[in-house]
């Protein structure tokens, strides 16, 4: 069972963005909301955990779909 996000929780990612310079990501996950801002920087974005789910759920239907593709097309 995991444990459920109701305090916020902050963390500096591995991920860099440039804005104003090459910076890391930080990261705060609270309830199902992720918040992305750049290291040093007051502006953030908002994604929605289950937008983030779906959408990597198309991305790899997608990715499937194409490999299928490539290695249809090698065959013939």
């Amino acid at each position: 069972m995991a444990t459920k996000s109701s305090k916020p929780v902050t963390r500096e990612s591995n991920a860099f963005v440039r804005d104003r310079g090459l910076r890391p990501i930080i990261v705060t996950i609270t309830g199902s909301l992720i918040e992305l801002r750049a290291k040093g920087l007051r502006s953030r974005e908002y994604l929605d955990i289950s937008f983030c789910y779906q959408t990597a759920i198309k991305q790899r239907i997608s990715r499937e779909k194409a490999e299928k593709q490539a290695l249809k097309k090698k065959r013939d």
